[in-house]
């Protein structure tokens, strides 16, 4: 549960910039106090923050004060607006289905989640399409078994044979494909920025306070303490460094969310953070992955699905008739270099065409368009995001990690992460076994749905 600054840093509610109503001028500036730091102006962030205003309700007089610092703030580097877009059910682990169908049903009804009074509707643009997921014979038994825990979670998915499969996509080789699953219903494809605005903007609304800088030190309580080891510690302050600029603003703090996506890991090397107490660290970074565009005249209908092949290869229609967008993950040995966001043009011509040209005879004839490059916020110990309280951190909570699916997981985990923080426990979703709690056991969930 949240407690005041008062109740935790002495004195820190005296004086200083007090907190800026929304709607007055914004200021260049972080406050001097907030009751809750959100790290990260992504799409988690802004969840996040936005379930703690809504949580919060009546609860609090004041109202909570969340501040959320993002770095980058034209998004020119974020995963959010350089992914794909898609939502599945698709997953094999049960937290991520019911991940799914929670965002699923927030997107559906997003207009009553964060529409605006005297603003047009939030149109999301939302392509249902499913996604097709193709299995050869080696895996088709897991793939099946997948199917049906996606189905006790209430997921409408079929199986479908290959003789199925060709009746109902005929512009598709299916010689190596055992069984594919196809999802029927809130699946498919939406506009990443669309959603990320939406939430910034209702957050605004309702009070929560945002930054650009970057948080890169901490001041904990070890900072007062006599003793050299202590077994715990609490962040008292955040230092958020100004966008070209040696100067920071310290801003005190109540709680600290880490939603730093794909640089979570290094945010809990930062300075100040007391080392032994960062074991095990954690292991999330930076992983480049690459999205090609292309036209193909002849190419699958408006109908084609988000279409998963055998060779880990992905594709699915964008916008206009003819066109597409695709991508694949490397291997763990032809990891690219993460320190920008070139793109190797050669890495679409000898592994992803290819094998493009191979399930849909149509794409030998394709016409590359364009490409860019995105990060996965990528945890190296499962694939699986870490969500909730840091073990030795005591208001530290994590919101981070989902490889790939953070985008279409936002709404359920920025809600999960709001209610450890304002109710003190999960109400809406069970997702315990996604806390930190199997890093320090190290015993990975796995998760085999990861593209």
């Amino acid at each position: 549960m949240v407690q005041t600054l008062r109740d935790q840093l002495p004195g820190s509610g005296s004086g200083g910039r007090g907190w800026i109503p929304p709607g007055t001028h914004p200021d260049p500036r972080p406050p001097d106090e907030a009751d809750v730091v959100v790290v990260g102006g992504g799409v988690v962030g802004w969840s996040v923050a936005y379930w703690l205003k809504v949580l919060e309700g009546r609860r609090r007089r004041h109202g909570m004060r969340v501040l959320v610092v993002e770095r980058d703030p034209m998004y020119s580097r974020a995963s959010t607006v350089l992914s794909a877009g898609g939502i599945r059910q698709q997953f094999s682990l049960r937290e991520n289905i019911q991940m799914s169908r929670f965002s699923a049903s927030f997107l559906r009804n997003i207009n009553e989640y964060l529409g605006m009074p005297n603003e047009p509707p939030i149109d999301i643009q939302f392509r249902p399409g499913g996604y097709l997921f193709l299995a050869s014979l080696q895996n088709a038994a897991a793939l099946e078994a997948t199917v049906q825990l996606q189905r006790d979670e209430g997921a409408q998915v079929t199986l479908l044979s290959p003789t199925q499969l060709k009746e109902k996509f005929p512009w598709m080789n299916t010689e190596d494909v055992a069984v594919a699953s196809y999802g029927l219903e809130d699946e498919g494809w939406f506009d990443p920025w669309t959603l990320l605005n939406a939430l910034r903007r209702k957050a605004t609304s309702l009070g929560v306070q945002s930054c650009s800088g970057e948080v890169r030190a901490f001041v904990t309580s070890t900072n007062y303490m006599m003793s050299s080891a202590p077994p715990s510690a609490r962040i008292k302050y955040v230092h958020v460094h100004m966008p070209d600029s040696l100067e920071y603003q310290p801003v005190a703090c109540a709680i600290v969310v880490n939603a730093a996506g794909a640089w979570a890991g290094k945010l809990l090397e930062a300075e100040g953070l007391p080392r032994g107490l960062c074991q095990p660290p954690l292991p999330i970074q930076p992983r480049k992955r690459y999205v090609f565009t292309w036209h193909c005249p002849n190419g699958p209908g408006l109908s084609c699905p988000f279409l998963i092949d055998t060779s880990g290869a992905y594709f699915r229609p964008d916008g206009a008739a003819g066109n597409y967008l695709g991508g694949m993950s490397p291997t763990e040995e032809e990891e690219p270099d993460p320190s920008d966001l070139s793109v190797d043009h050669d890495y679409f011509q000898e592994q992803i065409w290819p094998r493009l040209a191979q399930r849909v005879p149509a794409f030998e004839s394709l016409r590359v368009r364009g490409s860019w490059a995105g990060y996965y916020d990528y945890n190296t110990f499962d694939q699986n995001g870490v969500l909730g309280p840091h073990p030795r951190l005591e208001n530290l909570f994590l919101a981070a990690g989902f490889s790939g699916h953070g985008l279409q997981h936002a709404p359920a985990a920025g809600r999960a992460v709001a209610e450890l923080v304002v109710k003190g426990r999960y109400e809406t979703l069970d997702l315990q076994r996604l806390g930190w709690g199997r890093l320090v056991d190290g015993e990975p969930l796995e998760e085999h749905g990861v593209v």
